[in-house]
């Protein structure tokens, strides 16, 4: 199971930013000089770069977690097999490797998620949007299993669990990819899981090992190059804030 790693972005600065201008209400109503609209236009755009800064400070780390786990946790099963004869990665290895990736790669998700998100106030319709996202990816990883198994039942070679598991998988992340743009009007999430459809389409026309290698270029690179995308653009909107500080003082 691949949860997304970016939803925190977009929902939790809608909500963290609900609570910033309730706390600056609070504040003007009982200034005897309320500021003029140029002023309070200026302060809005300051606490909104604000909550950006504090909880899209978060993504670079999750989405740098996700791509080592697509890069190298998918880099070592194709080694199983990628480089032989000349070189074999033993299973059990590769596949320990790969287990503690996604495990890693989940507790840093959870706590920076975790951490993006205190001192702020949901209501119930987004809370409920968030608790059907979750649930179901982990819906969603056992119907895979599910249907797996089915076709097994029916037939299918079991060689073939080796290109269907994973690619499967890489479908499955890319569709919630997407559900979770349209779901929170995230456009890096869009074209994240628009490029992760289409490696996991291409990966199995490389018969195995190669899908592997395919899906560790492929998405794991996708992630990595969005991870220092946001880190550009959260260091400009640092600049940002600091220059009108600045110049305000």
């Amino acid at each position: 199971m691949m949860p997304n790693p970016t939803k925190w972005l977009t929902v939790k600065i809608a909500l963290r930013y609900k609570v910033v201008m309730a706390e600056n209400e609070d504040h003007l109503s009982t200034d005897d000089e309320p500021l003029d609209p140029a002023g309070m236009l200026a302060l809005v755009e300051d606490q909104r770069r604000s909550v950006v800064g504090q909880i899209a400070s978060f993504v670079p780390a999750i989405l740098t977690a996700w791509g080592i786990v697509w890069l190298i946790g998918f880099g070592t099963l194709w080694l199983i097999d990628g480089l032989a004869p000349a070189f074999a990665l033993p299973v059990p290895l590769a596949v320990s490797i790969f287990i503690v990736l996604l495990a890693a790669a989940i507790l840093v998700s959870a706590v920076l998620g975790a951490r993006s998100g205190r001192g702020r106030r949901g209501n119930r319709g987004e809370a409920f949007s968030g608790i059907v996202y979750g649930a179901t990816w982990a819906v969603g990883s056992l119907a895979i299993v599910g249907f797996a198994q089915g076709l097994l039942y029916n037939g299918m070679p079991a060689g073939l669990f080796s290109v269907f598991y994973p690619v499967a998988y890489a479908l499955f992340a890319g569709i919630m990819y997407v559900l979770s743009a349209a779901l929170w009007r995230a456009v890096p999430m869009l074209v994240l899981g628009l490029w992760t459809l289409a490696v996991a389409v291409a990966a199995p026309f490389f018969g195995a090992p190669t899908h592997y290698l395919v899906l560790a270029l492929g998405c794991g690179l996708g992630f990595l190059a969005l991870a220092v995308a946001s880190s550009i653009h959260l260091a400009r909107l640092r600049a940002r804030a600091t220059g009108n500080e600045a110049r305000r003082g």
